[in-house]
């Protein structure tokens, strides 16, 4: 008997979906949206869209929603949660909808997938949200009472990122000290102690800065800056970064230039680089030390001048584990898997 999820994980320009059979994958598709499509409200034009696209591609596959047995979604920027699996509900749709702790394309995805599921009388799960929060009390402080730092992050691919590393190790991840980067059109880089993702950056608000996020930026010029542009959280969210410097968010059109010594190329490069590897080695404060792993993954690793760069940058400290591009969709697929087969419970939004 088929037991087929489908996974939705929408980002920034495409739509990634795939379809399981239990564990085994029969088709992945990424649906990409025209460059009219992406400046687009997220609700109702953008999540319209990508619904259909995932039907009509769907369709092309050959198998029906009807077929479907679950609906796996990526969670968005919904409330503050523990890390697991959950069952969609009326409560997230709406903090999704309303962009609770922020605008994100994942935001829709969780209501795509409940229209799916109702229609075909399954259900719909999210595994890790980006609002998963398991930062230590101490990590939350700032220099000013009433300012807190909260937990956005790629938390579903680094979460499954820090189990492969501490595999690799031959330890429990629970048991495991790890630092996972997250490298893409965003980024974030996050310390794994006793299991708990207890401290991270974000390039929506601080760390390194990403292909299109402008990272962390000096107090006052920033204030500035909020002042003088009405769509400045878009431009730190959406057109910040090696965008800002190069008009693109193609990272192998940005190293070619730096391979023909194009000599500004050469030195943005330096610095994204140099701010991955200055924030990595500033989350050593979480164990006081190295950590047993140091893990790299994103789309951003695939590139070999940076990974190169990187490595060179980092020195011969870490035990580096590289795993190039994201295991989102994988992710999805085994939460919602362990819930519908009866391995793990799904938790109450």
């Amino acid at each position: 008997m088929s037991l087929y999820i489908l996974v939705i994980n929408p980002g920034s320009t495409s739509t990634k979906m795939a379809v399981f059979d239990g564990k085994s994958e029969l088709f992945r598709k990424t649906l990409v949206l025209e460059d009219s499509q992406l400046d687009l409200p997220l609700f109702p034009e953008q999540y319209g869209i990508r619904k259909q696209q995932i039907l009509l591609a769907l369709e092309e596959s050959g198998i029906h929603p009807y077929e479907l047995s679950a609906v796996a979604a990526r969670g968005g920027r919904l409330k503050p949660l523990a890390s697991g699996v959950y069952r969609v509900n009326e409560d997230m749709l709406r903090d999704a909808r309303t962009g609770l702790q922020g605008i994100h394309p994942a935001n829709t995805a969780v209501l795509i997938a409940s229209e799916i599921a109702r229609e075909n009388g399954i259900e719909a799960f999210t595994v890790d949200p980006i609002s998963v929060d398991e930062l230590a009390d101490w990590a939350r402080i700032t220099g000013i009472a009433g300012i807190t730092r909260n937990s956005l992050s790629h938390a579903l691919n680094m979460k499954a990122v820090a189990r492969k590393a501490a595999q690799h190790i031959g330890k429990k991840y629970e048991e495991a000290r790890v630092i996972v980067a997250h490298l893409g059109g965003g980024s974030s880089i996050s310390a794994h102690l006793d299991g708990r993702m207890v401290d991270l950056y974000n390039s929506d608000k601080e760390g390194p800065f990403a292909v299109e996020r402008a990272g962390g930026l000096p107090s006052h010029e920033l204030a500035e800056f909020s002042r003088s542009r009405d769509d400045y959280l878009d431009v730190l969210t959406h057109s910040g970064g090696l965008f800002s410097h190069f008009g693109t968010r193609d990272v192998e059109s940005i190293v070619e230039l730096a391979i023909e010594d194009d000599t500004r190329a050469v030195v943005v490069l330096k610095a994204y680089i140099y701010n991955i590897a200055r924030y990595i080695f500033s989350l050593m404060a979480v164990f006081g030390g190295y950590p047993d792993v140091l893990a790299l993954t994103g789309g951003v690793m695939k590139s070999r001048y940076i990974r190169e760069r990187l490595l060179k940058k980092l020195g011969d400290g870490f035990e580096v584990l590289i795993l190039p591009g994201e295991f989102e969709i994988e992710s999805l697929a085994s939460g919602v898997f362990r819930v519908i087969t009866g391995l793990e419970r799904a938790l109450d939004y």
